[in-house]
């Protein structure tokens, strides 16, 4: 399992979401049998001294990234094994920019010329080479659980409890 709480934003910092995630690993171990060695956490308290251990543990772009990808070549996870994966904290929308392959002609439902996304806890902030650190969008993560399911099979179950993120079902 894969448990994400997000409560230090730079700008509109929340509440309770690192809550949630302990919450969901509390429910997983205690009344799932998960052993707690098969949860992996990235946490952002509101206050550093909270939970922070590294920089590893912390729900940056690049490490949700890499746990999530992670997960497809985990040899400890097996085909078919149930994977969990649980984030809380901000979620996102744009409209549909230029430079997508958007074409006005389809016939595309208005809830799908939006591009929805979860925020890391660095958006928006600029990475070491000075580059815009972006939300994940719903199509990276869509290209992220395609890989996890055909490596591991289909038994993946994504809860977000953040705002703007209906298209991460699709």
């Amino acid at each position: 399992a894969v448990l994400m709480g997000i409560d230090s934003y730079s700008s509109y910092p929340l509440r309770g979401c690192v809550a949630d995630a302990m919450a969901m690993g509390d429910y997983l171990t205690e009344d799932l049998d998960v052993p707690r060695e098969r949860i992996q956490r990235l946490l952002a308290p509101s206050s550093h001294s909270d939970t922070y251990t590294d920089v590893g543990s912390i729900p940056s772009r690049a490490n949700i990234l890499s746990l999530l990808l992670s997960l497809a070549a985990n040899p400890a996870i097996e085909h078919g094994d149930p994977i969990v994966i649980f984030f809380a904290g901000h979620g996102t929308r744009y409209l549909w920019s230029e430079e997508d392959d958007f074409n006005e002609e389809q016939d595309v439902e208005p809830s799908q010329k939006f591009v929805e996304a979860l925020c890391p806890v660095d958006r928006n902030t600029l990475d070491i080479s000075g580059k815009l650190i972006t939300d994940i969008t719903d199509r990276e993560l869509n290209a992220i659980l395609v890989h996890i399911s055909r490596m591991k099979g289909n038994r993946i179950t994504f809860i977000l409890d953040c705002c703007h993120v209906g298209s991460v079902t699709r």
